[in-house]
């Protein structure tokens, strides 16, 4: 789905934002990019997604170079980008022309812009919203979504969605990107809140513009120390786990839930299984 080849990024004042970045996302895969602040992933979100260029190396989505002007619209219609404050997406006053513009851009009829208007307001509950400026924050980046979801591409971006919502907000934003994996989207989702990689299948690490670790969703709870060393904060479920298991006492959860794992560890006091 994406192939990344040697990917190097300069900021025109000569930061060195990025460097020998390879890497790889299949189609239909859940991919976490983490790092501290000022690592570079969101560099890395607007490189992948085609909005910025690469200085070196190059970014193929679906064999299409990102770097390619002809070949612009293509990628459009194959990858779409959430960013982290929604009011940059947002840009008209009514809900309906903010799904629409893109469409528009991109050739679109009349008649198949209402109907993928109707289809995805239904898909993302928006049916009732109507004044962009009127929504909270959580709603507008509902729209954003909405926006990007109604050119119907494959792979979405996110960068770093959650970060300007309140908790409410952030939860159903989570729920949604978890929901559209689930359907068959392949999802790049930046982020330094671990707890929303939960769901990823693969975390990839970003520490001073380069790939420091890869780390597959079975092999987290076991590098949990890595992860503190990049300076990022673990989940207090996660690391009330691996005190215990550093304690020798091995409790097992196939959801990192509250629930769950109170449940798991009252088996594992009574001696029993869940």
């Amino acid at each position: 789905m994406i192939n990344i080849e040697n990917l190097e990024y300069i900021y025109p004042s000569g930061k060195h934002a990025l460097k020998n970045i390879n890497l790889t996302i299949q189609k239909g895969e859940f991919v976490a990019i983490v790092g501290r602040n000022g690592s570079g992933k969101s560099t890395f979100a607007g490189v992948v997604s085609g909005l910025m260029k690469p200085t070196k190396g190059a970014v193929f989505v679906n064999g299409i170079n990102t770097k390619s002007k002809k070949n612009f619209i293509e990628l459009r219609k194959t990858l779409g980008m959430v960013f982290q404050n929604p009011e940059n997406q947002i840009v008209f006053e009514k809900v309906k022309d903010d799904i629409a513009f893109g469409l528009r851009n991109l050739n679109f009829t009349d008649t198949e812009i209402d109907k993928r208007i109707e289809e995805i307001s239904k898909t993302m509950g928006i049916e009732d919203f109507i004044d962009s400026f009127e929504l909270s924050m959580g709603q507008k980046q509902r729209v954003a979504i909405a926006s990007v979801l109604a050119m119907n591409p494959q792979c979405i971006v996110f960068d770093e969605p959650t970060a300007m919502l309140d908790p409410k907000g952030k939860k159903d934003i989570q729920n949604i990107v978890t929901d559209l994996h689930k359907s068959g989207l392949t999802v790049v989702y930046v982020t330094n809140v671990i707890d929303e990689v939960l769901p990823a299948d693969r975390i990839v690490v970003i520490e001073n513009g380069s790939i420091k670790a890869e780390i597959k969703k079975q092999e987290l709870f076991d590098n949990i120390e890595k992860m503190k060393s990049f300076g990022l904060e673990i989940p207090m479920i996660m690391d009330l786990l691996h005190t215990l298991k550093q304690k020798g006492i091995d409790i097992f959860v196939k959801k990192w839930s509250v629930d769950d794992v109170a449940d798991n560890i009252y088996a594992y006091i009574k001696g029993s299984d869940v």
